[in-house]
């Protein structure tokens, strides 16, 4: 029973963690609305090998469809300072190195860009295979991005900062709101503003923690 029982925690800690949901306050916009580009929470999860980002906004994002939704993510050493894929007034202190920019309007899409010393297009929606690994889904008021986690430099277990933000259609067009930051993000539409990063830990893929869990109850049977 005792074997048995010991068996069953590990195969519960085998099982990979539910999603991580990061809230932001509402109504911190410089302008006060409108909702669809104003952050409530952004969901992020995982598999072994796919990364998902659903980004819940304050409004139908459907009925008013410019907002933009973007994700600015350090994984690796080095990285831009100062800049993102977009080329908006948006930058990450610490090294933006992957930038996510979507859209729900014209049919929605998705690019993605990483940064070799200048900010490169490698994956995009409306791409034919084998680059057109991400992709975006709508509901009313959410947008779900999902990409692999190859194309951001991430193997299950591992960790990396990010941010998130809305911006409207104009190619200047700064970060209305950050989800890192509760208090409002920008007093214009074209100022300059910095990721307020979060940290996100990948699951490691259920076939490896299975295995650990395994391992631990041949060494209770061996001590046994």
């Amino acid at each position: 029973m005792k074997k048995l029982l010991m068996f069953s925690l590990l195969l519960a800690w085998a099982v990979p963690a539910s999603a991580t949901v990061y809230t932001d306050a509402t109504g911190d916009e410089f302008f006060g609305g409108p909702g669809h580009i104003d952050i409530a929470s952004v969901e992020v999860t995982n598999t072994a090998t796919d990364i998902t980002f659903a980004i819940t906004l304050n409004g139908d994002i459907l009925a008013t469809d410019w907002g933009k939704y973007m994700v600015i993510i350090d994984s690796v050493a080095g990285g831009d300072t100062v800049g993102n894929g977009w080329g908006r007034p948006i930058s990450m202190t610490s090294g933006a190195d992957y930038w996510i920019g979507s859209w729900v309007d014209s049919g929605n899409g998705a690019e993605l860009y990483d940064y070799t010393g200048a900010w490169n297009l490698q994956e995009a929606t409306y791409n034919a295979p084998p680059n057109n690994d991400i992709s975006i889904s709508t509901s009313t008021n959410t947008a779900t991005i999902t990409t692999t986690m190859a194309n951001l430099g991430l193997t299950p277990g591992d960790s990396f900062e990010f941010d998130v933000f809305t911006s409207g259609g104009g190619g200047t067009d700064g970060a209305v709101d950050s989800l890192g930051n509760p208090n409002q993000q920008v007093g214009d539409w074209g100022d300059q503003s910095n990721a307020f990063p979060q940290t996100y830990v990948t699951v490691p893929e259920p076939a490896t923690m299975c295995l650990l869990a395994i391992g631990g109850v041949l060494a209770l049977r061996r001590r046994s």
